[in-house]
């Protein structure tokens, strides 16, 4: 029974064990590593967000690896050294990932200063044209532009990739040194509008459309048609006069196909829930919004992301079924161990307690017949050893109130008959 006892405090530790290290890999945040660009509104906004997550003590953490430009972080993505990417969806998308939010979608702005003559986008062969930075991290707008120029049968790299920044186009423009801006980024930044201001400084910019947007939409991967909306950067007379058609791109937080599905449902779930809270300190959380879940989209969405914006998110009976069906099998085999051993340990106590009772009823055999003093101390001593070696061992079941009497009565009749057998060989030793 010790040994038993033994045995049952041993699986029970164990399972107490594995109890504490379930709930701790359960309880433990899932850590995220993402690749970003460095410096730039998306590497901000996962600080900002990473912080409210730690504050709230939520199962989401970011351990942001800052790379060059989102083509790096793709490349971080497809080399597995990512679990996160934040790329946009005009460069290189990672084979290996599926997009889970969408955090910003920068636009193609096109602006002639005061006073000019262009109105399309064609009319811009041979002229003087400057790219904005409105993003240090940002690659510019390299794909929409080669887009734009393949479309309008603009010469190859006839709009400049290579950047200029405010103080420079403000330069530029007082030495009448340029004839169109392009503009890349969210039309509500701060930056657009200082574009905007300093075209405005002399009159009233125009504003040039992409007519073909919807086409080079759908030729183009990645590249997305939108409008400017009449206004959006107010003045009076509304800049721009009316809605211009113009293309984009979007910037997306992607994730890598093998994570678990709960997993990134649960991240969209915590960023969005977070969303406000992080957008006081970096604005464009507010620009984030849940990718399209259709199937046939071209940039597909990470089916955890799908379950959550869908709401069909797997319960945590539905999730966990078959790690609940095995466990339920090793608990029955293991319950089952357990009984098999308790009935043969039963069984070996029972036979146990068969041979003490006969050998019991030996000694009161062997005790009658005895022929001297010396025969009678062994048989005395056999006794002795039984009662203290077995049944003080605690190797013996418990035993029910009839075999206990029997068990006592086949001891005390042994002894008496040892004692009644000394008796007699004392008097015959006497009488002789």
């Amino acid at each position: 029974m010790r040994r038993f006892l033994s045995l049952a405090v041993s699986i029970g530790a164990l399972l107490i064990a594995l109890t504490v290290v379930g709930l701790y890999y359960i309880e433990r945040p899932t850590v995220f590593r993402v690749a970003v660009a460095k410096g730039g509104e998306p590497q901000k906004l996962l600080v900002a967000l990473n912080q409210e997550f730690a504050r709230d003590h939520t199962d989401v953490r970011f351990r942001i690896a800052p790379v060059v430009d989102s083509r790096a972080a793709a490349k971080a993505m497809e080399e597995r050294s990512a679990d996160l990417a934040v790329v946009r969806s005009d460069a290189n998308m990672p084979p290996n990932a599926s997009t889970a939010l969408i955090l910003e979608h920068p636009i193609l702005v096109v602006i002639v200063p005061p006073g000019s003559n262009l109105s399309s986008i064609a009319e811009l062969k041979d002229k003087r044209v400057a790219s904005v930075a409105l993003d240090s991290a940002s690659e510019g707008a390299g794909a929409l532009l080669d887009a734009l120029e393949q479309q309008y049968a603009l010469p190859p790299q006839s709009l400049p990739r290579k950047s200029v920044d405010i103080a420079e186009l403000t330069e530029l423009l007082a030495k009448n040194e340029v004839d169109a801006v392009l503009a890349f980024g969210r039309f509500d930044a701060p930056q657009m509008a200082q574009v905007v201001r300093t075209l405005s400084r002399e009159g009233t910019p125009a504003f040039l459309p992409i007519g073909d947007a919807a086409a080079l939409a759908k030729k183009t991967r990645g590249v997305e048609a939108t409008t400017l909306l009449r206004g959006a950067f107010g003045g009076a007379p509304s800049l721009p006069a009316e809605n211009i058609e113009t293309i984009g791109a979007t910037v997306r937080l992607v994730a890598d196909n093998d994570l678990a599905n709960s997993a990134v449902g649960e991240l969209v779930r915590q960023t969005l829930a977070h969303r406000t809270a992080a957008a006081a300190k970096s604005p464009v959380a507010n620009a984030m919004e849940t990718p399209d879940t259709d199937k046939g989209e071209a940039l597909p969405t990470h089916p955890g992301a799908a379950a959550f914006i869908d709401n069909e998110e797997e319960s945590f009976f539905e999730r966990y079924s078959d790690v609940i069906y095995i466990g339920a099998m090793v608990a029955s085999l293991l319950a089952s161990a357990i009984a098999t051993l308790v009935s043969r340990m039963t069984v070996k106590g029972y036979e146990q307690f068969d041979h003490l009772l006969e050998q019991s009823l030996e000694i009161l055999k062997r005790a009658r017949e005895a022929e001297d003093l010396e025969a009678l101390k062994l048989l005395e001593l056999q006794i002795d050893e039984i009662l203290t070696h077995t049944l003080a061992s605690g190797r013996m079941p418990k035993l029910d109130g009839h075999q206990l009497a029997g068990l006592t009565l086949a001891v005390e009749q042994a002894r008496l008959a040892i004692k009644d057998r000394r008796r007699i060989v004392m008097d015959a030793v006497a009488r002789a």
